[in-house]
C-alpha cells in the first residue's frame, strides 16, 4: 500500500494539536531591584573599608621623536619619494614599501646555484 498524503494530513486535522511549548527568550533579562545583585545591601566591613580617592592631575604627554627619513634616491618634483628605480611614489606609499621595493638589491647577485642573492666579489 502507498503512502497517501491527502488521508495523513486529513487524520492529523481532526487531532487536537499538542500544547504550546514556552519560547525560551534568547536574551536574559534585564537587572532590576528585584533580581540584581547591586540592590543588595553592603555588609558592615564593606561600608567602613573604602578607598582614598586622589585628584586627576593631568600631564602632556611627551612628544616621540621620529628619526628624519632618508632617501637616497632623491626625491620627485613634488618633494616625494623615488625608489631606486627612480619611481616617485607617495610617502604614505613609501612607509608601507619592502625594503626590496625601495632599495632594490643593494649591490647583490643573483647566484643561480646557491638560488640566493649574494654580495657581488670586489676582487
Amino acid at each position: 500500500m502507498k503512502f497517501d498524503p491527502y488521508a495523513f494530513l486529513e487524520s492529523r486535522d481532526q487531532d487536537d494539536p499538542p500544547p504550546a511549548i514556552r519560547a525560551i527568550p534568547a536574551i536574559p533579562n534585564r537587572p532590576n531591584s528585584t533580581n540584581s545583585m547591586n540592590s543588595m545591601p553592603l555588609p558592615a566591613q564593606a561600608e567602613k573599608a573604602r578607598a582614598e580617592v586622589l585628584p586627576f592631575t593631568p600631564s602632556a604627554p611627551e612628544p616621540i621623536p621620529h628619526p628624519p627619513e632618508v632617501f637616497p634616491y632623491g626625491l620627485g618634483i613634488n618633494g616625494t619619494p623615488r625608489t631606486w628605480t627612480g619611481r616617485v611614489v607617495a610617502l604614505d606609499e613609501w612607509r608601507r614599501l619592502t625594503d626590496w621595493e625601495r632599495h632594490g638589491n643593494t649591490g647583490k647577485l643573483w647566484n643561480g646555484l646557491t638560488r640566493q642573492w649574494e654580495p657581488a666579489n670586489t676582487s
